[in-house]
């Protein structure tokens, strides 16, 4: 190990760091430490406003309200995998709800006593349908064939909650109006970000690259990741380890001009995806790259690859779709301190002839070995 406390490389993590033509570049593999959440003081040398948003993150315990919901379903009652999603916060979070009280991690919570919408018998890990039925008939619900009949004679609502989606919902909209739209200032160094995941644990992997998007260093870190995937609240998932990371970059003077995020930014359905909102905490330039399409009107049909269709949310463009390989369409959005325009060309200026942005590429790779490792 040299001074710096990198070492290289290691045999067993196969990175590839060079790009097709490249003659090389340096490879070092920094080694991972456990870190908290970033929560910087005022004189960390971010500026005030942004230490005082990351130190008002607030990650609430998703699962733990979850299985407080189910547990207050008494004896003979049942409710539906919707009324659970709405006593979250949030009814779009109900193929969640549905996805975890299948899941393994469910499997001692009363789960029996949560059916479909239309009264047919829910999924319980490891047990057969019949299996919830004669739990549900044992308790003095009436099923006829695999249906609660009728519905409403046993349905429970009554939930004490404080509805945490709801307030994640807020957050993101206070987030989204503080984001700044402007173009691009001729970033010099580009940092991209992506997570990887090991039980309830994400790395995090920022690469730092030049304007060519040739790999100058990178970094990891680990934090807890506690808050399950829910669609369109990203951000609680994976912003402690985004975090992190950067605070080891901040305090390793490998501070980026922009920083690309495998995510969204303002496209979104409260302008306040991943990238956007790790910007407005940090007052960081963000730009969202995401591979899958979250929301907003645009058709990808027939697309060429280099070509790229503007993307419309509540008649706004807000991002580009990019195709930029045979099966592959990118959608670019501005998150904090960027404008639509300078992102998508910062984005084309690193494709070259990969599908994704190269820095992205390669934290992508380093997180998932990292992981794995």
């Amino acid at each position: 190990m040299t001074d710096s406390g990198r070492r290289r490389l290691h045999p067993r993590f196969p990175i590839n760091t060079r790009r097709p033509g490249n003659t090389g570049c340096n490879s070092w593999w920094r080694t991972t430490t456990a870190i908290v959440p970033f929560r910087p003081s005022f004189g960390s040398g971010l500026c005030p406003r942004a230490a005082e948003a990351v130190v008002e993150i607030h990650v609430p315990d998703i699962i733990g309200t979850l299985r407080d919901l189910v547990h207050q379903i008494p004896p003979g009652r049942v409710t539906t995998y919707r009324a659970l999603a709405e006593a979250l916060g949030d009814p779009d979070s109900v193929r969640f709800v549905a996805a975890f009280l299948s899941s393994e991690e469910a499997k001692d919570w009363p789960v029996h006593r949560v059916v479909h919408s239309s009264g047919a018998v829910g999924r319980s890990f490891g047990e057969e349908a019949k299996k919830t039925v004669e739990k549900l008939a044992a308790e003095g619900v009436r099923i006829v064939g695999d249906r609660v009949e009728p519905l409403m004679r046993y349905f429970f609502q009554d939930f004490r909650t404080d509805r945490p989606l709801l307030r994640l919902q807020e957050e993101q909209r206070e987030i989204g109006e503080k984001a700044v739209l402007s173009p691009l200032s001729d970033p010099q160094t580009i940092g991209a970000l992506d997570v990887a995941y090991r039980g309830e644990e994400a790395v995090a992997a920022l690469v730092l690259a030049d304007k060519k998007g040739e790999p100058l260093d990178y970094l990891t870190a680990w934090a807890p990741a506690k808050f399950p995937y829910i669609r369109t609240y990203l951000s609680y998932r994976e912003l402690p380890a985004y975090l992190a990371v950067l605070k080891k970059a901040k305090e390793e003077g490998l501070w980026p001009d922009v920083v690309l995020v495998d995510g969204n930014g303002i496209l979104h359905p409260r302008r306040a995806g991943i990238a956007t909102h790790l910007g407005v905490l940090l007052d960081l330039p963000t730009v969202g790259v995401a591979k899958g399409h979250l929301c907003g009107d645009v058709n990808t049909e027939g697309m060429v690859i280099g070509e790229w269709r503007p993307v419309l949310l509540d008649g706004e463009m807000v991002a580009a779709a990019l195709r930029s390989g045979r099966n592959r369409t990118l959608f670019i959005s501005p998150g904090h301190r960027a404008d639509l325009e300078s992102s998508l060309a910062l984005v084309q200026s690193l494709l070259g002839q990969e599908e994704l942005p190269f820095p992205l590429r390669f934290a992508h790779e380093i997180a998932t070995e990292a992981a794995r490792a």
